[in-house]
């Protein structure tokens, strides 16, 4: 583009911005500039600063140039449907500005059949749209009419994207939108990250040249607050979820100003709705919740009555965390630790989202050690350090599923897509071997299911005029149909829907709960108690019940450990404390807080330096226990304690129970067990030699990868989990994977599909290279050995962990109270 039609588009937008009388930001300039010049991408700025106007009016301004051109022009990806509404307004005031002409359209999984038609037979200009409808209208046999002038692609929260296979997917349809678009230019919209020069690379491909990086000075200042215990306590117990001290934080909050209280689960959401509810019957109409297993409408109505001003609190999950804009939302509570930096910043961002407004947020502890993590966070954020989040690499499950979608569609050359999927910044080390695998994996069904013509889901079709060059495509009509209706990489228990007998639709269930009920049980679920009526056609029906009940549901994934960065400076905080006499500038509110429970810990034990692992011994009438304090986020101590278990019952039969928090870990014996040999044998215990192995003879290695395995079956189109026509449950998709897993595992050394499934339990549930880096940090750590008389502060956690896990008649909360006064 030459300089002149570069100012005469920067001009436009110039004017746009002058007639709402705003004044264009430093990055936003540059953003617009790169663009007009022909630059690709990647915008980071602080949460509510306007990073989506830095990304759309470049396009915009060039849109009536290119708007005679039939089809779409400007695609915008986002990770969240919720956040399509939000967006189309924002498009839509800015596009009437350029051009009354341009439409908008949003297409996801709540946009009506009748729009996707239309859609298809004359789309909008602009189209919001998911990674998943994408894939989807890649499949389409219309995609390369659809697509034909495209010119611009806009990523929103790629940052979202990045750290799963959705972003796997993502990539792979860039690779194609690219190959088939020439002069396509492409920008995405990130969070802060430590590894920001990657997340530009992964969405233009490794040959493009390097994308332009805008980043700003703005410093968006975060206060953060936290609820400290009202009573002085010597053990860090909350209560369930921190409800226990609901009124500490009731009389922080104001009733009249609008208020996000974010929680990481959603069975914690629906606890501290049902809490709040009770504690305040005042604000019963005023207050809301909010989590993705809620039915859309009823979504629907909570984000337009907090806009009106109707609600004023909700109690919520990360289906808010992004950006819905409810302006101005005056109070964030974040109840628990949000486990890692960029979550808790992105909560944070949703008050005061503007440019130079001031977040505050609010923070709720469901335990008292959660206030090292707070301290630790806010030192992190005032240093300016930020987490990496890394794409996936060599997800094959996503890659078989991309390759049927463009079989479905419009066909692909596998000599021309091979190169296209090699310049994908995640499967840039894909080799030839392996391509040629899936390919036949698809073709001919591999070498174990060559006998079988529904596995066979590609055909050649050989191009006209040229002999040797050919196509794949799939012809069979149910086969098409039948992966259009599972496309998609997010898997999970099957869901069955939640509905009134006579009546709407509450949400959804994992069916692992829903099973379990009884006809006449009553539970809590979106907000409501709830008898259950009768399961008909994976819908379980119910009727409002006055009866109380403490069930809940839980839904599997709700764990979260914390980052590498966060348990580093947790070890940081906990030896600011070791010399509980001290006080300066570096002692804030949490930590001074603390004093009581490290003190006690000093008494009873010892507080660890930087440089030093503690390990405590302690002795029941009944039992042994072994608590170790790594600091290193619960998956990481969960399979320590597994490897140190193998080890140490190598070197004296015996069975250990297994517990592991963020903090450390415990080993417990039945037996008299002499725990006080880890000093003689600490060298054998943390060495690193064989260590993949030992893991996998400590833990159930293979259940865990035919676990994981059922996921990439999924994803991969090999199990499907959705059918048009019938309804598979949870446990025939188990079953079928697991046929499968048996018979590669048997007859295929290499699959690599089983391949993937071993690597993805070594990287993610494991997190083998966390693993190994702790091992070796151990390696030169001094150990501090105690033998103590009752539970230290630090262990108290590890015992209520284990309460959890034991049957009783008795709530965990009454449960705890005995402990406590057993021990105080």
């Amino acid at each position: 583009m030459n300089i002149t039609t570069s100012k005469t588009y920067l001009e436009k937008i110039k004017k746009f911005f002058d007639k709402n009388e705003w004044e264009p930001l430093t990055f936003q300039l540059e953003s617009w500039e790169a663009y007009l010049n022909g630059e690709n991408g990647i915008i980071q700025v602080p949460t509510g600063c306007g990073k989506t106007y830095a990304a759309l009016m470049g396009p915009l301004s060039k849109l009536k140039d290119f708007r005679k051109n039939s089809g779409l022009n400007i695609l915008l990806i986002t990770p969240l449907k919720a956040l399509s509404r939000d967006l189309k307004n924002s498009i839509d005031s800015a596009a009437n500005f350029f051009d009354k002409e341009i439409t908008v359209g949003i297409r996801n999984g709540d946009t009506s059949q009748y729009e996707k038609k239309k859609q298809i037979l004359n789309p909008p200009n602009i189209l919001i749209t998911t990674p998943e409808s994408l894939s989807l209208l890649l499949s389409n046999k219309e995609s390369k009419r659809i697509f034909k002038n495209l010119f611009s692609i806009i990523i929103d929260e790629w940052h979202e994207l990045m750290g799963s296979k959705r972003g796997n997917q993502c990539e792979l349809s860039l690779s194609w939108l690219r190959g088939n678009n020439k002069d396509l230019q492409i920008w995405a919209m990130s969070a802060t990250i430590g590894n920001i020069e990657e997340a530009g690379r992964a969405i233009i491909g490794i040959k493009a040249k390097a994308p332009k990086i805008i980043s700003s000075n703005i410093q968006k200042e975060l206060e953060i607050t936290s609820v400290l215990p009202e009573e002085e306590t010597t053990f860090p117990w909350g209560g369930h979820l921190g409800i226990k001290n609901y009124s500490s934080l009731l009389k922080i909050l104001d009733k009249n100003k609008s208020t996000l209280l974010f929680t990481n689960t959603r069975n914690q959401s629906e606890r501290w709705y049902q809490c709040l509810k009770f504690c305040l019957p005042e604000m019963e109409e005023k207050i809301a919740l909010h989590h993705g297993s809620l039915d859309k409408d009823e979504r629907k109505i909570v984000e337009d009555g907090v806009k009106n001003g109707l609600i004023k609190w909700v109690v919520c999950t990360s289906s808010l965390d992004l950006g819905i804009d409810f302006q101005p939302v005056d109070q964030i509570v974040q109840i628990g630790s949000a486990k890692n930096i960029a979550r808790l910043i992105q909560r944070a961002g949703r008050s005061a989202h503007r440019p130079g407004g001031k977040s505050n947020i609010i923070f709720m502890p469901t335990n008292s050690l959660e206030l090292f993590e707070i301290s630790a966070m806010r030192r992190i954020i005032k240093s300016g350090i930020s987490e990496k989040i890394n794409l996936p690499e060599l997800s094959f499950d996503v890659l078989l599923q991309h390759l049927v979608s463009l079989a479905c569609g419009p066909g692909f050359n596998p000599s021309i897509e091979k190169k296209r999927i090699k310049d994908c910044w995640s499967y840039r080390n894909l080799n030839d071997k392996d391509w040629d695998w899936c390919i036949d994996f698809l073709e001919y069904g591999g070498k174990c299911l060559k006998a079988y013509p529904k596995y066979k889901k590609i055909e050649k079709e050989k191009s006209k005029g040229d002999k040797n060059n050919f196509n794949y495509f799939v012809k069979d009509k149910s086969l098409v149909r039948m992966h259009k209706y599972n496309i998609g990489t997010i898997t999970s228990d099957k869901f069955i829907n939640v509905k009134y007998l006579r009546g709407k639709t509450l949400g959804n269930l994992e069916e692992n709960f829903a099973t379990k009920l009884k006809t006449g049980d009553t539970f809590y679920f979106a907000g409501k108690m709830l008898q259950f009526v009768k399961i008909r056609d994976m819908t379980l029906y119910v009727k409002k019940s006055s009866r109380k009940s403490s069930l809940i549901p839980a839904w599997v994934g709700g764990q979260m450990a914390i980052s590498d960065l966060l348990s580093d400076s947790l070890r940081k905080e906990i030896d600011l404390c070791k010399d509980l006499n001290h006080s300066g500038n570096h002692i804030n509110k949490e930590l001074n807080s603390l004093l009581p429970i490290l003190k006690k810990q000093k008494t009873i034990s010892d507080i660890p330096k930087r440089n030093q692992l503690l390990i405590e011994i302690f002795k029941t009438k009944d039992l042994t226990n072994l608590f170790v304090f790594t600091l290193d986020g619960k998956l990481v101590n969960e399979g320590i304690a597994f490897l140190w278990a193998s080890r140490l019952a190598k070197k004296k039969q015996s069975t250990f129970s297994i517990t592991a928090n963020d903090f450390g870990f415990s080993l417990t014996s039945s037996e008299d067990y002499d725990f006080s040999i880890v000093e003689k044998e600490f060298s054998y215990l943390i060495k690193n030699n064989n260590l993949e192995e030992d893991l996998e003879n400590a833990i159930n290695f293979s259940e865990l990868t035919k676990r994981r395995f059922k996921n990439i079956a999924q994803i991969s189109g090999l199990v499907n989990q959705n059918n048009p026509t019938k309804t598979k449950s949870s446990s025939q998709l188990q079953i079928s994977s697991s046929l499968f897993y048996d018979v590669f595992t048997r007859y295929e050394k290499g699959h690599l599909l089983i391949k993937q499934a071993h690597q993805e339990v070594k990287e993610y549930q494991l997190e083998n290279k966390r693993i190994a880096n702790t091992l070796e940090r151990l390696s030169n750590f001094k150990l501090i050995l105690k033998e103590t008389q009752t539970p230290s502060p630090f262990a108290f956690p590890l015992l209520v962990e284990r309460l959890k896990n034991t049957l009783s008649n008795e709530s965990i909360e009454k449960r705890v109270e005995k402990l406590i006064k057993k021990y105080n």
